[in-house]
């Protein structure tokens, strides 16, 4: 039995406000959660089940809901890195590598305009990196990433933990894209409707890449 709490309907309300929602079978819902309902005037209503199959009423509103959650799974997803780019930088300057903390942290700009630009349904900033445009930065880090295929053997070189930490921000950015494109398939034009945010990342993706090259070098990162 799974049940609905405040904070769960707090938060989905906060990303897109609804009229109705529908209670699957095999749910309840907490008293907290039913007087968020109450407050906000959402009418609650029972899913019910027919010969072992879910009903079908009120199938848009249950696909708004659904909508909903993606979203909600989306920005929490992205929320994390957010905080994950904070913590190598800082975990980076500590230990004393100053310039590739900084290249971090102007990364982690570039991923909160992402952020920022899929919350305000707007287009995201073109990045421009190293005075490198986004095209340059295409074609110099083309087919790179296999080559940056970290195991534990690279923990051991000199630069391993600077490695291991790009790594991680690397493999953290890979999970935006299947999210981005659960939240905004389209299924009539096959085709995700915002594209734009994942070759953004993508790109970022690609900058990490260049890093975790320089680094596998063995030798302190420089501009």
């Amino acid at each position: 039995m799974k049940f609905i709490t405040e904070m769960e309907l707090r938060d989905l309300y906060k990303t897109e406000p609804f009229a109705t929602y529908v209670l699957e079978p095999d749910t309840k819902i907490t008293p907290g959660a039913r007087q968020f309902l109450v407050d906000r005037r959402v009418t609650l209503e029972q899913a019910q089940c027919s010969d072992g199959k879910k009903s079908n009423i009120h199938e848009s509103n249950q696909a708004q809901v659904q909508e909903s959650w993606c979203t909600l799974r989306l920005r929490r997803r992205m929320d994390c890195i957010e905080s994950l780019f904070l913590l190598i930088a800082a975990e980076l300057l500590h230990s004393g590598d100053a310039v590739l903390s900084e290249e971090v942290m102007g990364l982690e700009k570039y991923f909160q305009n992402v952020r920022n630009a899929e919350r305000e349904q707007i287009a995201p900033d073109n990045i421009q990196f190293w005075g490198w445009s986004e095209e340059e930065i295409k074609k110099r880090s083309a087919n790179l990433e296999k080559y940056v295929d970290i195991s534990e053997f690279h923990v051991g070189l000199e630069n391993g933990k600077e490695i291991a930490l790009l790594n991680h921000l690397r493999a953290s950015l890979r999970e935006v894209e299947p999210t981005l494109l659960e939240t905004y398939w389209n299924e009539e034009k096959q085709a995700c409707s915002r594209q734009d945010l994942i070759d953004t990342v993508n790109l970022i993706i690609n900058i990490l890449c260049m890093m975790m090259w320089k680094c596998l070098g063995g030798q302190k990162w420089k501009r």
